[in-house]
């Protein structure tokens, strides 16, 4: 019944913010895939490498609402998938989304998102963590909120996100998390402006201790120039488990800027002494440089893109709740258009996570690859041929693995979406 009730209460939210819907545009886009897939560690075991070929039938479509001040778009694509040497991992899946948004008034708008995906396939699993094995899961997030707009760089928006993860994988521990947040943007002048942030955070368990987190995040920024912000910062995370785990909290006060001189060209850096202060033990200290940055170089027939990040974050609704993490990343990305109807894309990444919460202490190397081609064979059909590697070493042994994939598919759509109402 609670499932039920929640599911329930969104329709009912998406109804409302789209309110002017039969005075809408209403459109309809069906597609169709299908797709055949190798690889050569379809569990993804270190040790007991089985290769596979995975045969998928995948009809979808989406229907959007837009109205004036309104709008709905709702997608939907199922997915037989067929495995030759393993046939009772035969199954359905499925992956949704559903976005909304009302304008109420002049300067304020509410939002509804919602994403599912529901699968055997480990790759599909967005889990920092990863995922080994074939067994089914579930994952269905959801953010529901409202933006006021009261100046041109000022805002406040209040939200909430609720996601839920389910794990027919053994031992199971299936995770739901509560969370409402209030964020503010304000400048004084024109020169010195604020953000801030306030955030809650309940998650609850099958097997990992229940936890209760509370973020408070204020910046203090001043406008060097048209592309610099220059900023002050101080985070404070306070942790408490529902059990009988070492509460925490995280002090974090910075120095840092950001800088975006054009589209394609952004970069913030933050420099700061990060402390941890355990409510039955000594306290942690160390400096933390954390930051992202992102650059494209577009040309005639393409682009290249390149990506580095590194920050403090949480594992959890996910497929191993592993708690507090530091994280690195770098990679990048290429698109050629080789004519009309031909492209291809390269793309590669490195990443380095530490999970400090576990005892002891997991470290994970990444790496990721990925080539492909995609030949438009008339307006209504494309063919796609991808190939995926992916090595993950880590000091969990039992994580360990590395995977190759090929990917052949050829893809069936309209060229514009059907209009059912205008």
């Amino acid at each position: 019944m609670r499932k039920y009730y929640r599911y329930s209460l969104l329709v009912f939210m998406c109804l409302c913010l789209s309110s002017q819907a039969f005075g809408a545009r209403i459109t309809f886009a069906p597609r169709l895939s299908l797709s055949e897939e190798y690889t050569d560690n379809v569990f993804r075991s270190k040790d007991n490498r089985e290769e596979d070929f995975i045969s998928r039938v995948s009809p979808g479509a989406t229907l959007d609402i837009t109205g004036k001040e309104s709008g709905l778009s709702l997608s939907y694509d199922p997915s037989y998938n067929f495995y030759r040497n393993n046939p009772d991992l035969n199954s359905w899946s499925h992956a949704a989304s559903l976005n909304a948004r009302s304008q109420f008034t002049r300067n304020t708008q509410g939002f509804l998102r919602d994403t599912l995906i529901h699968s055997e396939d480990p790759a599909l699993d967005q889990s920092v963590s990863g995922r080994t094995g074939r067994d089914a899961y579930t994952r269905n997030a959801a953010v529901v909120g409202i933006t006021n707009q009261f100046g041109a760089q000022n805002a406040v928006t209040l939200q909430y996100s609720h996601t839920e993860y389910r794990d027919w994988s053994t031992p199971r521990d299936d995770s739901t998390t509560y969370s409402p947040e209030v964020r503010l943007d304000y400048w004084f002048t024109r020169r010195w402006g604020s953000d801030a942030l306030l955030r809650y955070t309940r998650g609850e368990f099958d097997i990992t201790e229940d936890f209760e987190n509370t973020r408070a995040d204020l910046r203090l920024l001043y406008n060097y120039s048209r592309h610099t912000n220059w900023f002050v910062r101080y985070a404070h995370t306070v942790m408490t488990y529902l059990g009988d785990s070492d509460d925490y909290q995280l002090y974090y006060p910075s120095i840092g800027f950001d800088y975006t001189p054009d589209e394609t060209t952004s970069l913030s850096l933050e420099a700061g002494p990060l402390i941890r202060a355990y409510s039955d033990r000594k306290e942690e200290y160390g400096t933390s440089v954390f930051g992202e940055g992102r650059k494209t170089w577009p040309f005639k027939r393409g682009s290249l893109s390149a990506f580095v990040r590194n920050g403090l974050d949480y594992d959890y609704a996910s497929a191993q709740n592993l708690g507090l993490y530091y994280y690195t990343s770098v990679g990048g990305n290429a698109v050629y258009n080789f004519q009309e109807d031909l492209s291809g894309n390269l793309s590669a990444s490195y990443g380095y996570n530490a999970y400090v919460d576990q005892s002891p202490e997991r470290y994970d190397n990444t790496f990721r690859a990925g080539m492909g081609l995609r030949y438009l064979v008339a307006y209504y059909c494309a063919l796609n041929l991808n190939y995926s590697f992916y090595d993950l070493i880590s000091t969990d042994d039992n994580q360990e693995f590395y995977e190759n994939r090929v990917y052949l598919g050829v893809s069936f759509y309209t060229r514009s979406p059907y209009v059912l109402k205008k």
